[in-house]
């Protein structure tokens, strides 16, 4: 299947994000995350700070796509490519972001399961940030909705009203295993290795943003150069349709919507 730049993908790496610079390289971070977890929405507040660099998803297939199109440079290897983002995605004070889903790592290190490779490149990041969801059911529909529309964010709007979408619950399925996946993975590799980790839930953040989004900040030490949160960035996209296709899948697995 041919992969697809989408506009989101375009903005991403759009220059008018990039930082004035080049500047050195002080500090590294990763946002460790699964599909839909609320990373986009954690990774946008740290950009709108200026003082954490943009954590974009540098490992997902489509970046590196639009980058190698943009400069001519058709076969820019990642390593290459995330030298390129360290250059202009660097914010004035040093810190450099990136997030990853736990199957784009190993996509970009074409392997089946982590490798010395791998654990070397995490290493590579003073601080470690684990978001995930509680509400799993939810995640996998909102995964298959964006899979469906190609809508991701509050920034998009869908091509075709919401009542219009037709999902079904198997389809939901697939995306749950997929969040699953993602989320297992990085639990293993974070039990089996030892490597600390601050964690984040999703409903936390949304429930509580200013007070969550002030404790990535200590951690990632630049909480003084940073005296106000922004605004959340994004808007909640789950609407009416989510809390249908929710009640359906919960009748197609045979479990309580209280239950799940």
């Amino acid at each position: 299947m041919a992969i697809v730049v989408s506009e989101k993908n375009k903005r991403e790496m759009s220059t008018e994000r990039d930082f004035p610079g080049p500047v050195e390289v002080r500090q590294r971070y990763c946002i460790l995350s699964s599909p839909r977890s609320g990373s986009t929405l954690l990774g946008r507040m740290l950009y709108e700070t200026g003082a954490a660099g943009d954590p974009q998803e540098y490992f997902n297939p489509p970046l590196l796509i639009h980058e190698r199109q943009r400069s001519g440079d058709e076969k820019m290897a990642v390593g290459e490519f995330i030298r390129r983002m360290q250059a202009r995605r660097t914010s004035p004070n040093g810190v450099f972001g990136m997030k990853m889903h736990y199957s784009q790592m190993l996509g970009a290190f074409g392997a089946k399961a982590p490798t010395n490779d791998m654990l070397g490149h995490l290493k590579r990041y003073q601080q470690l940030i684990w978001i995930r969801r509680r509400d799993r059911l939810r995640q996998a529909i909102s995964q298959a909705l964006g899979q469906k529309t190609g809508v991701w964010s509050s920034e998009e709007s869908r091509g075709s009203p919401v009542a219009e979408v037709k999902l079904q619950p198997y389809e939901c399925v697939r995306a749950l295993q997929m969040v699953c996946g993602d989320d297992f993975g990085w639990q293993r590799l974070i039990q089996s290795t030892g490597i600390k980790v601050h964690e984040v839930w999703y409903e936390d953040l949304v429930s509580d943003y200013d007070n969550q989004c002030r404790q990535v900040l200590k951690y990632l030490q630049i909480d003084d150069a940073v005296p106000t949160i922004p605004k959340p960035p994004l808007q909640r996209q789950a609407t009416e349709l989510n809390e249908r296709l929710h009640a359906q899948l919960c009748q197609y697995l045979g479990v309580t919507e209280t239950a799940s």
